[in-house]
């Protein structure tokens, strides 16, 4: 039986569902907050300023994840290719998560804006950038992987990180 080189690994389904449940904790945040926060309806409209404020943290949180959410020491020689694997997986697991940290700050800084401007604006706002913050640059997709592997693999060692080349199937096909 072979397993393709673009076969999803088991880790990357594991790190999938933590980071659904994760995520799945917005919209009820928001939800709880609407319920505080919106007299009537979504409730009174913010003062620019404090949009522009959350605009700014969603950016930081984006330029922060281009600049150095993908960073990490290469990957040195040698190991068995189970072990490398293991830890590149390791390290991407735990880019992922600071990386859905520091795009949640959005939303939570956002939060503390919206009980001193009196506004559940802000906290919507806050809301739809954090979760397409996450969803762009912490989600496990391959693309990130992708990133992360390249940062990895920057001292010339592989890091199996979107598979091994000997787990796919090589063998000719006789004609039977």
């Amino acid at each position: 039986m072979s397993n393709p080189l673009n076969a999803p690994r088991p880790q990357a389904n594991s790190l999938m569902l933590v980071f659904r449940a994760m995520l799945l904790g917005i919209p009820l945040i928001v939800l709880v907050l609407w319920l505080v926060l919106a007299e009537d309806g979504f409730g009174p409209f913010p003062s620019a300023w404090a949009l522009l404020v959350v605009v700014a943290l969603a950016a930081a949180a984006y330029s922060f994840c281009e600049v150095l959410g993908f960073r990490t020491v290469p990957l040195a020689y040698g190991g068995r290719p189970a072990d490398v694997e293991a830890e590149s997986w390791r390290r991407f697991t735990s880019s992922t998560f600071v990386r859905f940290a520091v795009c949640e700050a959005a939303l939570l800084l956002s939060i503390a804006l919206a009980f001193v401007v009196d506004s559940f604006w802000v906290v919507l706002l806050g809301a739809v950038l954090a979760v397409a913050l996450i969803l762009l640059e912490a989600l496990p997709t391959t693309r990130n992987q992708q990133r992360f592997a390249t940062s990895l693999e920057a001292g010339g060692a592989p890091s199996y990180l979107l598979g091994r080349a000997q787990d796919t199937d090589h063998r000719p096909h006789d004609g039977s």
